[in-house]
């Protein structure tokens, strides 16, 4: 397989990511305004709250959080500071995207380590939410998911900084 049909099927792998989760955040959303709306509705025309509601809404925000972040991370928009890369020479600036996406990679993994444990350990103990009974092992495994994805997406990364990089010491621009 050729360098550029690579860069083509990563390209197709992260347009396809991209949608995809794209459509389950705005799934999760629309569902999360309609929930927490109908709670508002009932409680206050017919003096009912729905128990399951806040419980529900809460784990679709934390799933949107996670997913979101994978979003951000495919699209480039997490917060960074480019001042400094922008005022420096190429090859420096290179090299300090490169150590960034090192110091990310570590972070992921710790995160995927952890959110592995404890998805695991709230499997192993069968702790369940109050009003809906949902494992919370299934409410938890969003972070090893996420963190996987993000580990996938930071190794992709991570090769174009070591190629970028190869290039500027070759010569290039």
């Amino acid at each position: 397989m050729s360098e550029s049909e690579k860069k083509n099927l990563l390209q197709f792998f992260e347009k396809w990511l991209s949608r995809i989760i794209g459509y389950v955040i705005g799934i999760l959303l629309s569902l999360m305004v309609i929930i927490v709306f109908s709670n508002v509705i009932s409680r206050y025309f017919l003096n009912s709250a729905l128990a399951w509601s806040e419980e529900l809404s809460r784990i679709m925000l934390i799933w949107l959080v996670f997913l979101g972040s994978v979003l951000a991370y495919l699209k480039n928009e997490h917060l960074g500071l480019d001042i400094l890369i922008n005022i420096v020479p190429v090859k420096i600036s290179r090299m300090i995207m490169l150590f960034s996406n090192i110091l990310v990679v570590i972070g992921i993994a710790i995160i995927l380590y952890g959110g592995y444990s404890v998805t695991a350990f709230t499997f192993s103990t069968g702790w369940t939410s109050p009003a809906l009974a949902i494992p919370y092992g299934i409410v938890y495994m969003v972070v090893p998911f996420s963190a996987l994805l993000l580990l996938i997406l930071s190794f992709i990364k991570l090769k174009e900084n070591i190629s970028g990089l190869l290039f500027v010491i070759k010569g290039g621009k």
